[in-house]
This record gives structure tokens, C-alpha cells and sequence, in this order.
């Protein structure tokens, strides 16, 4: 279907583009009727259509009046076409829609996929209660390089371990060797931006 409508309307297009044309005056020739008939008889059917096309006295039928409409007048009307080609292409939506559904897997997160979270912490909250840089000493510290934090996969994941394990107050893993209140390189800047 979509392919009769794109020649369509490719051939609709070449007739506006000036390539194709149709005559305005067609010039139309009456034969002259013989009493031979063409099933056979007497007479020869071809000589008489050769004469009657080369003799300038035979006159010519007047042109047919116009009627109809013409093929460059640009304007078609496609709104029944439209609305059957919305259908089929609805009807088409909801299969590939139904194909695309059958297909679709859900993939279940596993115990290493997702984030590992302590109970009751929220580093955002605790970001946006603090008002301190990052690198300025709050907390008194032992020593330390911060060397624990190779055991998170980020640097949220090493906060909210810290928390949970006493911080900001006490540091027993050394996850902030600085005592700036914030485990490894956690930045609390984007939270403190947050509208909590």
C-alpha cells in the first residue's frame, strides 16, 4: 500500500515538475467512415487512415471541451488515503509494540550490582548539614593515610560505611585520615545544591 502511494505520488510530482506535459489543444483527426467494414471486405483500412491523416482538406474534429481536472493543478486530495494509511499504520504500532513487549527481558539486579547501603544513612542529609570544606580539620584524628577506601566502588559507598560506623565523630576504618568529616574523596558540594 505505502508503495502505490509513493509512486504515486512520485508520478504526481514529475507531472509538476515540467518533465512530463499534456497538450492544452489536442489535435484529434476524424477518420472518414467507408462502407468496407474492417472485418473484411473491399477496401484497405490502413490506406484509408493514411489518406485521411495526410489530406490538410479533411478537417479535423473539433477538440473534445475540457472536463475535469487538470494534471498540474497541484491539489490532491488524500484525506481518505490518509486516514485508511493511519489505520494500517496504527494496526502496525501495536504489533511491533507486541513483538517489542515479548522480547523485552527484565533483568533482576544481583547482590553485586547494586550499591552496598547502611541502614539509616543518608549522605545527602548529612552533606547538606555541614557547612565545612573539603580538607579543613573538624575531628581529631590518630594518623592515617586513608588508605581503607580501595574497598568501595565509590566514593558515596566509602561516606555512607563511615557514617555508619561512627562518623563524623570517630574514624575506625581510616576513611578520613583528614578529619574534614568526609570519607575519601566525597564531595558534598552537589548535595548541598539539592532542594531536600
Amino acid at each position: 500500500m505505502r508503495l502505490i502511494a509513493i509512486l504515486l505520488l512520485g508520478g504526481l510530482a514529475a507531472c509538476t515538475s515540467g518533465d512530463i506535459t499534456v497538450p492544452t489543444d489536442p489535435v484529434i483527426t476524424q477518420v472518414p467512415t467507408t462502407s468496407a467494414s474492417s472485418s473484411g471486405g473491399s477496401g484497405d483500412f490502413t490506406s484509408t487512415i493514411e489518406t485521411a491523416l495526410n489530406d490538410p482538406a479533411t478537417p479535423g474534429a473539433a477538440p473534445l471541451p475540457h472536463s475535469g481536472t487538470p494534471l498540474d493543478d497541484d491539489h490532491l486530495n488524500l484525506t481518505l488515503y490518509t486516514i485508511e494509511q493511519q489505520k494500517i499504520d496504527a494496526r502496525i504500532a501495536e504489533q511491533e509494540l507486541a513483538e517489542a513487549r515479548s522480547r523485552l527481558v527484565v533483568v533482576q539486579p544481583t547482590q553485586n550490582s547494586v550499591p552496598r547501603t547502611e541502614p539509616g544513612v543518608n549522605v545527602a542529609l548529612y552533606a547538606q548539614s555541614t557547612t565545612n570544606p573539603v580538607g579543613q580539620r573538624m575531628y581529631q584524628r590518630r594518623g592515617g593515610f586513608g588508605g581503607g577506601c580501595g574497598r568501595y566502588r565509590s566514593a558515596d559507598e566509602a561516606q555512607r560505611a563511615f557514617l555508619a560506623a561512627g562518623g563524623p565523630n570517630s574514624d575506625p576504618s581510616g576513611l578520613d585520615p583528614d578529619g574534614d568529616g568526609f570519607a575519601c574523596a566525597f564531595d558534598p558540594e552537589p548535595y548541598r545544591q539539592l532542594k531536600l
